[in-house]
């Protein structure tokens, strides 16, 4: 017997067991029991199948919303950290508590000492010898 992974085909592999199970009433006597069990497991599969397809619907809905309510929070926090910015001032020490970054004077890198390019002392005349 070839080995059955998907849900479809073990369920319709057992449907062909209970119809064959129906179809022989040599053998339907001793295994009604067995069969009535099968039933029962697939109307329990059937219904946790459904189950789980509803639960996979629901989460996919819950993520768009998820994702929906993020965005707006994003936008309340952009503007939670404007009316901050606001009310304690633009130049504030105390925007680094909301992680605005306040406006600070700029400095200066210190003046660097002027070096000739290595080209130009190459090419200096050495003295040469008298001769």
């Amino acid at each position: 017997m070839p080995s059955i992974n998907s849900y479809a085909d073990i369920f319709r592999d057992w449907e062909g067991l209970n119809e064959a199970a129906l179809r022989s009433p040599e053998v339907q006597a001793s295994i009604e029991t067995e069969r009535l069990s099968l039933v029962e497991s697939m109307t329990e599969i059937q219904s946790l199948k459904g189950r789980q397809d509803e639960l996979t619907a629901l989460r996919q809905e819950v993520t768009q919303k998820l994702s929906a309510a993020i965005v707006k929070g994003k936008e309340v926090a952009i503007r939670v950290r404007s009316v901050v910015r606001g009310k304690i001032g633009p130049r504030s020490e105390r925007l680094v508590h909301f992680k605005v970054a306040p406006i600070r004077k700029r400095t200066r890198k210190p003046a660097a000492a002027v070096k000739l390019p290595l080209a130009e002392t190459a090419e200096t005349p050495a003295a040469e010898p008298a001769g």
